[in-house]
């Protein structure tokens, strides 16, 4: 799931951790939804240089998004 290169994860095998009982498309949109709604964590996000339309998160991005979803 990592790209040792860059040290960046795939979004969507991210999605499918958070989703596991969907498809790669529902998992994908439910995961994008759950940024948007959960309270701070887009604009947490944001700040630290994520794009909606990104494919890939950093480390630090997906530090964020445990911090405010938990582990999958």
């Amino acid at each position: 799931m990592r790209n040792r290169k860059r040290n960046t994860l795939q979004f969507g095998k991210v999605a499918m951790r958070y989703f596991p009982e969907c498809n790669y498309k529902t998992a994908l949109r439910h995961f994008r939804d759950e940024i948007v709604k959960t309270r701070g964590l887009q604009q947490a996000l944001t700040e630290i240089g994520y794009q909606p339309s990104q494919r890939t998160l950093t480390l630090r991005q997906m530090k964020v998004i445990e911090d405010y979803l938990g582990e999958p």
